[in-house]
């Protein structure tokens, strides 16, 4: 017999006729030595997948394959969200944005306007970090069909009597009458609100909220209950008497 001893704590027994039987001696293999710097697998934060930036979905479904859109300027959420700074990528003032607008309203607005448009549900807006992940998307939009069918909003349309650097009016030499793609986005946040499928997504979030809040006075009301009942149960065990002299 021929033994070979491994690095591995293992037995290498060669016998006659080139047989060979492995024989493990000591303890198992160590364990990851980083084993408890690592994060459980319940306590990790998980992002959702990234979705293809590149689907795109028409209006009307008849122009899908007909439709120049290459050439159509876009419309962001943010462009027209009051709760969004300048910095943030806000385009009008917040006399005339909205509260939480997302690309299903805008393109309602549209859809009751009857100007085509593509919706590119899974882009991100490069200047706000929260759109890659959050109210997601941004709407191409015919912008001939919208100047057409959309009312031009006076710099006085705003919701209040403030003033803002984003209510001055753009200068366009070639065309006294053009309408700026400022004020197509105001048209657009002047008729979101109004809008029966952001009604109803707003109704349904209401509802959610209240029913979060009313789970969570529930699970206060039975913490402050065992509480008080471990409190009244609680106390020194000692036998209660006359001390013995």
């Amino acid at each position: 017999f021929k033994l070979i001893i491994t690095s591995q704590l293992s037995i290498w027994v060669k016998k006659a006729g080139g047989r060979v039987r492995v024989k493990q001696i000591g303890g198992k293999a160590p364990m990851n030595p980083l084993q408890d710097l690592m994060v459980p697998p319940e306590e990790q934060i998980m992002l959702p997948p990234k979705m293809d930036s590149s689907v795109s979905h028409f209006w009307p479904l008849s122009q899908t394959f007909s439709m120049q859109y290459k050439t159509f300027p876009c419309i962001w959420p943010t462009y027209i969200d009051v709760t969004k700074t300048m910095k943030e990528g806000r385009r009008i003032s917040k006399g005339d944005a909205v509260d939480e607008p997302s690309i299903q309203d805008i393109s309602e607005v549209l859809q009751s306007m009857n100007v085509r448009h593509v919706i590119q549900p899974y882009k991100g807006y490069p200047r706000d970090v929260e759109s890659r992940w959050f109210n997601q998307g941004r709407i191409l939009y015919d912008s001939e069909q919208m100047k057409e069918r959309a009312p031009v909003l006076s710099t006085s349309s705003s919701k209040n009597d403030s003033i803002d650097i984003d209510d001055l009016p753009e200068i366009h030499d070639e065309d006294e009458g053009c309408m700026t793609q400022k004020q197509c986005w105001k048209v657009i946040a002047n008729k979101i609100e109004s809008m029966p499928g952001r009604l109803a997504r707003l109704a349904q979030k209401k509802k959610e909220l209240e029913a979060e809040a009313r789970r969570e006075r529930a699970k206060k009301v039975t913490a402050a209950a065992k509480t008080s009942k471990s409190a009244a149960s609680g106390g020194s065990n000692k036998k209660k008497g006359k001390k013995k002299r």
